[in-house]
């Protein structure tokens, strides 16, 4: 690589900045450059974007953290032996005036480094401190711009998204579930900033997205942290109901998917629940997806199979149960509302003590998690059996 290679290098460099390219395709450009990998971080050696040229080095150090400590030759670089075939070299990143350094762009190579190869890096190095800085300034509208297409869903590929998210300054958990709130009787800026307030013990995340409706993250893990974000959901409702201010609160939260890449489903799920909520409970209430049973179903005009799949997941539990315990719950479910929920029925047609259907009935309504003598879960229980029965038949009568 001679003075020309490198002149054309530094304004390939300057088109990736001006044309937005941002630092994933800088390190894809030096890689390609000098046919090795990349890694960029900050100065706090947190992972910024990586690149590596066709056919790749093999495993490399997540970090260049633990192998910075070497002194850094005259020329600013500080040189380093990863393993018995791998050689990197790493560059400061330039930053502001008064910031000092704004990171670290490290360069992985096969065997020792050419010539060329450093001045290839200091010349990317250099591009991407002005990308960090320029973002930097910019960050704000970087971070919407990512929320923005994050939940539009206009990412497909994982890796992609975590790449955007390190570019945009934002972590991202291993999952996250919505929360749309509607405030009514205050400001926008205001009902967000009490919201912050109010959610900022459960870790939650406000999207900087415009929007009527404050759009709250909580990251989760499993089921069990859905209802601790409902929980802190609530919390916030109160906080500005009882504090006056906003006239009233009500808030939507949707289900838990473990791919990062399904959330704009789960915000999906918080607006038809905020939507329904308001409906069958009122203002001043939070309404998870999972609360509205049949009724998310009916309102957005679901298929054959996702009735079914409705249907499965209700009854499932009880079904399970019964196996394990060679119990018959879900046969005793049915007869019960086949009898008008009638006990006395219901106990004749099973040749058992009425107490014995009362029982029953309370282990159902713990292992279904439902309360029998809601009409709204009346309805999908009853549902739920229809749908059974016509997709899978009648279940086997106890011997």
């Amino acid at each position: 690589m001679n003075a020309d290679d490198l002149a054309g290098l530094a304004e390939r460099a300057a088109r990736v900045i001006t044309g937005g390219g941002g630092l994933k395709a800088l390190a894809q450009l030096l890689a390609d450059a000098t046919e090795g990998a990349v890694l960029i971080e900050d100065d706090q050696w947190r992972h910024l974007a990586a690149a590596e040229c066709r056919g790749g080095l093999g495993a490399l150090p997540a970090s260049f953290a633990a192998h910075h400590g070497d002194q850094p030759g005259r020329d600013g670089l500080v040189r380093a032996k990863v393993n018995e075939s791998v050689s990197a070299l790493c560059a400061p990143m330039p930053g502001g005036a008064a910031e000092g350094n704004a990171g670290h762009v490290t360069l992985f190579l096969n065997g020792k480094a050419p010539g060329h190869a450093a001045a290839a890096l200091r010349v990317v190095a250099g591009a991407a401190g002005v990308e960090c800085v320029r973002r930097g300034s910019g960050r704000a509208q970087a971070r919407r711009a990512f929320w923005e297409r994050y939940l539009s869903g206009g990412f497909v590929d994982a890796h992609a998204l975590r790449d955007e998210a390190a570019e945009a300054g934002v972590t991202l958990p291993t999952s996250l579930v919505a929360a749309v709130f509607d405030v009514e009787g205050a400001a926008p800026q205001t009902a967000r900033d009490a919201l912050a307030q109010a959610l900022a013990a459960a870790d939650a995340v406000l999207a900087p997205i415009p929007s009527s409706a404050p759009l709250a993250l909580f990251p989760v893990k499993n089921q069990a942290d859905v209802a601790r974000a409902r929980q802190a959901a609530a919390h916030a409702v109160r906080v500005l109901v009882q504090a006056g201010t906003a006239r009233s609160v009500a808030c939507g939260v949707g289900g838990h998917r473990p791919d990062l890449l399904d959330l704009p489903e789960s915000v999906a799920q918080a607006r038809q629940a905020l939507t329904l909520g308001c409906r069958l409970f009122g203002r001043n209430s939070v309404t998870t997806y999972a609360d509205l049973g049949l009724y998310a179903l009916l309102h957005a005009g679901a298929g054959k199979e996702a009735f079914a799949a409705f249907a499965e997941s209700m009854l499932e539990p009880l079904a399970v149960y019964d196996r394990r315990h060679r119990t018959d719950l879900l046969h005793t479910l049915r007869l019960y509302v086949e009898a008008g929920e009638n006990v006395k029925i219901a106990a004749e047609r099973l040749s058992v003590h009425r107490h014995t259907i009362f029982y029953r009935l309370n282990q159902i309504s713990q292992i279904l998690k439902v309360d029998l003598k809601s009409p709204k879960d009346q309805l999908s229980v009853r549902a739920a059996l229809a749908i059974r029965q016509m997709h899978r038949g009648e279940d086997a009568s106890p011997s």
